[in-house]
């Protein structure tokens, strides 16, 4: 640590992710160059010793020790109010770097004064890419795909207008949201808008912050130019849920970003919209199914069952 103020403030939420946290914090350390660091961990009263490890290993850390799991809004919101940072970077503590990205990504938004919140790529451990650049979610989007009306637009234009799983990532493009995992912002932007909604605990947080800045005119980028960041993912939840009450989790939490920033009416049109495009994609995948029986056919109709499912649930159900 020195008495100047850091280029960048790395703010982790953390729970029970002791290991990871570690290499995330030595891999930067390692390998970040001519960029001033400081690192803000908030602790969400993890059980395996997380605290007492930094405190141990890294004296220099900040670090925000909670008596509860507050969840990653609020937990966030805790990390950005204590950095002192010009930037700062919400990082999940499942991730690692093999180089210098977090100094290129410091110095291309020194370059780049029009961009407040930066994206960069992100890989699962063995190279797979993560889609983490999003568009925002739509009754129109969600017909587009569900109904599959998005194999209309020329595929030349298809990626950028959807992006997500439909885009290589491979360019600069204005996002709508970008996932959690890696946020590089200015520290005004957080000074603005107030941070994550903190009536979110896990998933739909980081969407609805994106977008509600994007409404204040505010830029959201991807861009690959500073390298790959690695993110193992889901490591906390994956503690706390099984695979389908995570996917539910993250459903619940994008109709409620939705309804965050359009209202429950609108909320309330967008899971019809969602019904009718899954009970379309059902009807397809079952018969196509009991035509030729086939493992994808018969996942897909699986999955969008089980999504009818959770759509025609009472709202109060959902959370």
């Amino acid at each position: 640590m020195t008495s100047e103020v850091p280029h960048v403030s790395i703010v982790v939420v953390s729970w029970n992710a002791r290991e990871h946290l570690r290499r995330c914090i030595s891999s930067i350390a390692r390998h970040t160059r001519d960029v001033t660091l400081e690192f803000v961990v908030v602790d969400n009263a993890s059980s395996d010793g997380t605290v007492a490890a930094l405190q141990r290993d890294y004296p220099d850390l900040k670090i925000v020790a909670n008596a509860r799991n507050l969840g990653f809004a609020r937990a966030g919101n805790q990390g950005m109010s204590a950095a002192a940072g010009e930037l700062l970077l919400l990082l999940n503590p499942d991730t690692y770097v093999e180089d210098d990205v977090i100094g290129r990504a410091v110095r291309f938004m020194a370059t780049r004064p029009e961009i407040g919140m930066l994206g960069c790529r992100l890989r699962y451990p063995d190279g797979r890419l993560q889609h983490n650049a999003n568009r925002a979610l739509s009754i129109r989007r969600s017909l587009l795909e569900r109904l599959w009306l998005y194999k209309l637009i020329p595929r030349s234009r298809r990626a950028r207008f959807l992006l997500d799983g439909y885009w290589d990532h491979d360019e600069e493009a204005d996002v709508d949201w970008l996932a959690g995992a890696f946020m590089l912002l200015r520290r005004e932007l957080f000074a603005a808008s107030g941070g994550f909604d903190e009536r979110f605990f896990m998933y739909g947080e980081d969407s609805e912050w994106c977008m509600r800045l994007r409404r204040m005119g505010h830029r959201v980028v991807f861009t690959p130019a500073p390298g790959t960041v690695f993110h193992t993912g889901s490591v906390s939840s994956d503690l706390l849920w099984a695979e389908k009450e995570r996917l539910r989790r993250c459903y619940v939490g994008g109709i409620d970003s939705y309804a965050a920033l359009n209202g429950r009416g609108l909320a309330a049109c967008y899971r019809v919209a969602e019904l009718l495009g899954s009970v379309v994609r059902f009807s397809v995948y079952a018969t196509a199914n009991l035509l030729r029986r086939d493992d994808y056919y018969s996942r897909q109709a699986t999955f969008f069952r089980w999504l009818i499912e959770f759509y025609v649930a009472p709202a109060g159900d959902k959370r």
